[in-house]
């Protein structure tokens, strides 16, 4: 079963709505460019290598070889098994969060109460983003999760937080793939906290050859 929700035809954009996720295939060379309409957006994003799903993005592999948390052009990105997964070109916005992880219910639950029960998660939509390709939930970890746009802020007492995002109209990143990639993307649909400014929005994703 290879099904992916989304065939992305090079050159033509594709707009994922506000709380959505999608999946869908890369090949070696071929960049993604995916874009802020309206800005102060956020996107998690997970990916696999396509001939061993087994392989997928690390966000403590990228900060090991590149010796630094603030991962943005022109950085590499790499995978679990230390293999070139992506090359950062461009990032107007240079603020993602490299830290790993995503919001799920029981997380939502344990910061916010009851109110975060039952509410939309990344960590459901990028279930239901994969789940054309028989994977799950156990098929990627908070490690492989690349928090595109997101603003955190580390104080001197050690304490961080999600603070405001900072892309504006227009912003973008592009990655050029390093190995034909099974890719999938939550439209963050947190509202507890600053992540998109308590104001759902669109992305825009296209295929750059």
């Amino acid at each position: 079963m290879s099904r992916p929700t989304v065939v992305l035809e090079p050159g033509k954009p594709f707009v994922l709505a506000p709380a959505a996720n999608m999946s869908f295939e890369i090949e070696t060379g071929q960049r993604l460019k995916l874009s802020q309409p309206e800005g102060e957006q956020v996107a998690d994003l997970i990916s696999f290598n396509r001939a061993d799903p087994r392989e997928l993005l690390s966000m403590h592999t990228s900060r090991a070889v590149n010796l630094n948390w603030r991962l943005t052009a022109p950085h590499k990105l790499y995978s679990n098994r230390s293999s070139e997964m992506w090359h950062i070109e461009a990032d107007l916005t240079a603020e993602n969060y490299c830290g790993g992880g995503y919001c799920s219910e029981h997380l939502n639950v344990a910061r916010y109460g009851d109110k975060g029960r039952g509410a939309p998660n990344c960590q459901a939509n990028l279930e239901k983003a994969i789940s054309g390709y028989g994977m799950d939930r156990w098929s990627f970890n908070v490690d492989a999760c690349f928090n595109v746009f997101m603003t955190v802020a580390y104080d001197p007492d050690g304490t961080w937080e999600i603070r405001e995002a900072k892309g504006k109209p227009g912003d973008h990143i592009t990655m050029r793939a390093l190995m034909p990639q099974i890719v999938a993307i939550s439209n963050c649909p947190i509202l507890f906290n600053a992540c998109n400014n308590f104001k759902l929005k669109p992305l825009t994703v296209e295929i750059l050859q």
